[in-house]
């Protein structure tokens, strides 16, 4: 099961190009959907807690994962499977960078340009299957769909408002209605 947990997570982490959000999509898919370690209830609770503790969600999320799954030696193969890819890419990435400008004069690079902004479609697909994942489970009804528009609402119209204040809002919303 470990091993099972590190390959697992060490895909998510070589897979998530774009970031936190864009691993989400990797994650349900592979938690929830291919291996059903847990249910869309259970990942949306590891989703909000990642998301409110510090450090990047794709690594919350892995140790949140694995600790139920396998528990505390469960929790350090998901989080060594999901930070390795990226050290490795990053590794490689200055050492390629340095090769560059040692062999060239340092120009313009029209290629990696390119390249960084072809992903960009692919990342935000990525994106969109996180929302439609995780509100399609957290949304079960009239009043949940309003409380979720009307914060989406507020984050567009008052962009300097905090997210923790409409999410708290959010949450006395729900317990007033509900």
């Amino acid at each position: 099961m470990l091993f099972e947990l590190f390959q697992t997570f060490f895909v998510i982490g070589a897979g998530a190009f774009g970031g936190g959000i864009a691993a989400v999509s990797l994650i349900i898919h592979e938690v929830v959907q291919a291996r059903g370690w847990l249910t869309p209830a259970e990942m949306n609770e590891v989703i909000a807690i990642s998301q409110m503790t510090p450090g990047p969600i794709a690594i919350n999320s892995g140790t949140f994962v694995g600790y139920r799954v396998a528990g505390v030696p469960g929790a350090a193969a998901a989080t060594l499977g999901v930070i390795t890819p990226p050290l490795l890419a990053l590794t490689a990435f200055v050492l390629l960078v340095k090769l560059h400008a040692h062999f060239t004069d340092g120009g313009n690079d029209q290629v990696g340009d390119r390249i960084k902004h072809s992903l960009k479609p692919g990342i935000f697909a990525m994106i969109l299957f996180a929302v439609w994942s995780i509100g399609s489970s957290a949304i079960s009804g009239f009043v949940t769909g309003g409380i979720a528009l009307a914060g989406f609402a507020l984050l567009i119209s008052f962009r300097r408002l905090h997210p923790v204040l409409v999410v708290l809002a959010a949450g006395l919303a729900g317990v007033i209605l509900l």
